[in-house]
């Protein structure tokens, strides 16, 4: 449930499932992740991960949320630097367990008691996205950003936000920041050319799906989601490349059969020039 964040430590989720799930059959904005946070110091090193069940959530545990690259160093206890809260996490726990009108309340007190508390703010966000309230969430992660604009945790999650509201170009400027912030997250690489896409700039797409490659090359959804891009682009070889490099890396995808179809058409008989809208797999 936690983000790294390079300038100020953001993580706690050691203890959660790693995610798996398949790659979402429509290219559109989704979910991206549930970060709360707290002190810990992260590692920039990103870590593997599996196949996406939307576009937007690249990393999920087992209850949903995204996770980004794993803290490197031991956590300190929670609360440590914030006796307002119970140092067990109440309300982080109640947001793990699912309770989250009680993981609500717990973070609203602790605004309550320190309206300045930027972590309570943006986990108060997020929770509020989870709840599907994107619109109230936006001005808690607004003022977490405005409070401490260093932090790539609450600029990645008001981007999120954002996005979720259709507001793309103040999503895409705000993952730009975070990613200004934390260059080296695939996450972060990942989410902005979704939203590129989105918008779209098919070209800046391809550029972050490219670094997002770098930073990952095992993900086979980022090779998906380029070829994706590329036809739109109408860069029949190169999308052909990208879906080919999907099924290597996922062989016995759900919907291998449907993107061998695609590969055939791009590279042989198909259309000469790619749909308005991209095969959908």
């Amino acid at each position: 449930m936690v983000a790294p964040d390079p300038t100020r430590a953001v993580a706690r989720s050691k203890n959660l499932t790693r995610a798996a799930g398949a790659v979402s059959a429509a290219f559109v904005l989704g979910l991206a992740g549930l970060w709360l946070t707290s002190d810990p110091a992260p590692s920039t090193a990103p870590a593997k991960a599996g196949a996406v069940s939307d576009p937007l959530s690249t990393r999920r545990n087992a209850s949903g949320e995204a996770r980004p690259t794993e803290p490197a160093a031991p956590l300190p206890p929670v609360g440590r630097d914030r006796p307002f809260l119970d140092p067990a996490g109440a309300a982080t726990a109640a947001y793990a367990s699912g309770d989250y009108a009680t993981s609500l309340a717990q973070f609203q007190a602790a605004i309550a008691r320190n309206p300045q508390d930027a972590d309570s703010l943006s986990n108060l966000g997020q929770v509020l996205v989870r709840l599907n309230r994107p619109a109230d969430a936006i001005p808690y992660l607004q003022r977490a950003v405005a409070i401490a604009p260093d932090r790539w945790a609450y600029q990645f999650n008001l981007a999120r936000a954002l996005g979720l509201m259709g507001r793309m170009a103040e999503s895409i400027q705000t993952y730009r920041q975070a990613q200004e912030l934390f260059p080296d997250d695939y996450v972060t690489a990942f989410n902005l050319a979704l939203a590129l896409h989105k918008n779209g700039d098919e070209a800046g797409a391809v550029e972050q799906y490219q670094k997002a490659i770098t930073l990952q090359p095992e993900d086979a959804s980022f090779r998906k989601a380029l070829g994706t891009s590329y036809e739109r682009l109408q860069k029949r070889a190169e999308a052909a490349a990208a879906y080919q490099e999907y099924l290597r890396l996922s062989p016995a995808a759900a919907d291998a059969d449907k993107v061998r179809a695609r590969i055939a058409e791009l590279t042989g008989s198909g259309p000469s020039t790619p749909p308005a809208q991209p095969e959908r797999f």
